[in-house]
């Protein structure tokens, strides 16, 4: 079953990507087998910067298509991260610094922090990463463009985290 799920991945992403005019490596690795998470890291040599746009929202926007094109062919319940040239890799490294910096300010100073606007994939990774400190809760707020995660410390051991 995964070995099918790869390649029906890398195919997909592959054509798709070629279609666009785009000559990339693909590799498909299972990230977590208890929620069939798969990664799709993409090579290329050159218009890297189209691909991945500002601040991550074209290859966000790839990352949708993809995901959409994909569930019409795997009946199965899966997600899919597609990192071109480990932008989202290094842009986890920066947020989880971020969210650590955050947590400590907010910590030392018994208040919330509000972290800057994220777009949804980047509240989910810091509510994933502080996901595992229970000195803390996260929470997102606002709307739309504007909306951010904000850090609070946890005066009540049994709240939960917010939603993404």
């Amino acid at each position: 079953m995964e070995t099918t799920y790869t390649q029906i991945i890398k195919e997909t992403v592959s054509e798709f990507l070629e279609k666009l005019g785009f000559s990339a490596s693909v590799i498909v690795e299972r990230e977590r087998e208890e929620d069939n998470t798969f990664v799709c890291k993409v090579q290329v040599n050159k218009d890297q910067n189209f691909l991945i746009g500002q601040y991550g929202a074209n290859l966000s926007a790839l990352q949708h298509l993809i995901r959409v094109i994909l569930h019409k062919q795997i009946a199965d319940t899966f997600s899919i991260i597609v990192d071109v040239n480990d932008y989202f890799l290094e842009k986890r490294v920066l947020l989880e610094k971020e969210a650590e910096r955050a947590m400590k300010e907010a910590l030392d100073s018994n208040a919330s922090v509000a972290l800057r606007p994220m777009l949804p994939y980047e509240r989910k990774v810091i509510h994933s990463f502080l996901a595992k400190y229970s000195t803390v809760r996260t929470e997102s707020v606002g709307r739309g463009d504007d909306r951010k995660v904000m850090i609070s410390p946890r005066s009540d051991e049994h709240t939960e985290s917010s939603e993404i």
